[in-house]
């Protein structure tokens, strides 16, 4: 079916629009997002509509759904002329769920759907114990809110479905009272009507764990602390006070339920405030952790958001003892490597600091790099030793 042409689609629900000359060769080795203007023409289409994308010579690309606002035009799910209904969606989930059992056998909290990585491009889906949480910000998959939840349910131990498209969230199935679950050795408790987008940032779980050894025995500092699960991995490892720092009360109110729930209440303290105001009241610690909300959230933003890091590396570079920890990230995907790298140097810089490179860390496993896209790239972690 792949080498049709574009006068023979077999799904007559999917509409087709031909790309101009050669722009087909990026999406032929693996992208999945045809731009707007790569396009001859684009038939009327309501947004969220089935379209398959041919090259200029009529031969098919790809099978996706239109977006009728923004840069890209058609998001790719398939490479074939295949159908786009419960038995697709029910192998792709059950593709990604089986991976992820691979990632954290036993494990009953990971990402299950990441995008354009696990083949459903614009969809994320995150699993706390008995609960799965789907966002998107596309109008294709509203119409397939309850297939996707009943596929989901389908899992053995999965009892709810909470679904946050385009309108009010939808809730499938039945809502634990507590969605109580473990994760990576804390026990943690879960509002999903409260939490931001999916719930909990699982994707430093990973990095979590790896810089908790260089808590043992020191004062802590955990800057945009969210629900606390860097300030309790800090304090099971043996920090001996660790102050986590948040501008959300809601968020701080849940990480000292957390850090009560693991019998570490006695060593986190949380309080709210900006992070750059409490480094620089001039305490200093052996271990900092910067883990900000995304400062460059469209190219445009970049320059600024380099500033506003730097500036943040600079104070807890200040406030580091001799021979101190920084833990220090960026989830901004405009930032790359380079330009997180250089910021981190400019910071030391300015505050007279030398500093080792001890890792290099991204996101965990189930949030994998898609290679054909760069942009499933975002998470920068790195674990800094200063003098």
């Amino acid at each position: 079916m792949d080498g049709m042409d574009m006068t023979d689609t077999p799904d007559h629900a999917a509409l087709a629009a031909a790309l101009k000359p050669k722009e087909e060769r990026r999406l032929l080795r693996g992208h999945l997002w045809a731009y707007r203007n790569e396009f001859q023409n684009l038939p009327e289409a309501g947004d969220g509509s089935l379209m398959d994308v041919f090259a200029s010579n009529r031969k098919f690309v790809g099978r996706g759904f239109y977006q009728a606002a923004g840069g890209i035009a058609v998001r790719l799910l398939s490479c074939h002329q295949e159908p786009i209904d419960e038995a697709f969606f029910a192998a792709r989930l059950d593709q990604a769920r089986a991976f992820r059992a691979q990632c954290f056998p036993g494990s009953a909290a990971y990402r299950w759907v990441y995008g354009e990585s696990d083949g459903l491009p614009g969809l994320v889906a995150d699993r706390y114990g008995a609960l799965v949480t789907v966002q998107t910000a596309c109008a294709f998959y509203s119409p397939w809110a309850e297939c996707l939840a009943a596929c989901f349910l389908r899992a053995e131990g999965v009892e709810g479905v909470l679904f946050r498209g385009d309108g009010a969230p939808r809730l499938f199935g039945t809502l634990p009272e507590a969605v109580e679950f473990e994760l990576e050795g804390l026990a943690l408790q879960l509002d999903p009507w409260a939490a931001q987008k999916t719930g909990l940032f699982l994707d430093q779980r990973r990095n979590r764990l790896a810089a908790a050894p260089y808590a043992a025995g020191k004062r802590v500092f955990d800057g945009h602390c969210y629900h606390g699960l860097w300030s309790c991995h800090a304090a099971q490892a043996g920090a001996s006070a660790v102050m986590g720092v948040d501008t959300s009360e809601a968020a701080l109110a849940t990480a000292r339920g957390n850090a009560e729930r693991n019998g570490v209440e006695g060593v986190c303290r949380f309080e709210c405030a900006d992070v750059e105001d409490a480094l620089a009241r001039g305490e200093s610690y052996g271990l900092i952790i910067l883990d900000p909300p995304a400062y460059a959230k469209t190219r445009v933003q970049l320059s600024k958001a380099l500033t506003r890091y730097t500036a943040l590396n600079k104070a807890a570079f200040d406030s580091l003892e001799s021979g101190g920890v920084l833990v220090t990230c960026s989830c901004s995907h405009f930032v790359d490597s380079g330009d997180f790298h250089e910021m981190i140097k400019r910071a030391a810089s300015g505050a007279g600091r030398r500093a080792w490179l001890l890792e290099m860390r991204g996101a965990a496993p189930d949030h994998p790099v898609l290679l054909s896209m760069p942009e499933t790239a975002y998470l920068k972690c790195a674990i800094l030793r200063v003098e």
